[in-house]
């Protein structure tokens, strides 16, 4: 993981840019000393939410590497908007609700791609246990949830609030839950089909 971020500042830190060659040479000199300290943030934000970012991808994109392009896009993003974090929300909150604009964009753009493509067949998978099977027949009949419902379930498998969500969606507290309640028994009803028995 380490090689992997320092590689990230490295090409990130080249798309980052201050301000014009034309500003002082004391804003500069700031610039630089605040480069360091955004580094060191964007390392730790990367350490802190790395899985539950890349279980996010996973619940907007079934390909790894798309998952994979998907989180670099987060990263990207996060990088860009660390400099102006002013820690009105939570951190958490602020690295989600970037998440889930990016994923949203992302997959969306995903979405008109593969709809212009013809359809490929999948191979079949090795049988799976009970455990396994539910947990990607869950991950299925998410994805099939349009994208303002999968931040919601997303979010909430995460372990957000319906206040935290809020926070990240723009729904208010009351929507959310009452969306999580009937997502709930939407998801309840589609896993039943898919309930594998031993």
């Amino acid at each position: 993981m380490t090689q992997r971020v320092s590689l990230w500042i490295v090409i990130l830190s080249e798309s980052v840019r201050f301000r014009p060659s034309g500003e002082t040479t004391l804003i500069k000199s700031m610039a630089n000393e605040r480069q360091g300290d955004i580094e060191s943030e964007f390392l730790r934000i990367l350490e802190s939410y790395g899985r539950p970012l890349r279980r996010l991808c996973g619940a907007y994109l079934r390909d790894f590497a798309e998952q994979e392009d998907l989180f670099q896009e987060i990263a990207t993003a996060i990088w860009r908007a660390l400099p102006g974090f002013r820690g009105d929300a939570s951190e958490r909150t602020w690295v989600y609700r970037i998440a889930h604009n990016v994923a949203l964009i992302y997959s969306a753009k995903h979405r008109r791609l593969l709809s212009s493509r013809e359809p490929l067949e999948e191979l079949p998978c090795e049988p799976a246990v009970a455990d396994e099977s539910r947990h990607r027949a869950l991950v299925e009949a998410v994805r099939q949830l349009q994208p303002a419902d999968q931040t919601l379930v997303t979010l909430y498998l995460e372990g957000f609030s319906a206040r935290e969500i809020e926070e990240v969606t723009g729904f208010t507290a009351n929507n959310v839950a009452v969306r999580l309640s009937r997502l709930r028994h939407k998801l309840t009803l589609a896993l039943r089909g898919t309930e594998v028995y031993r």
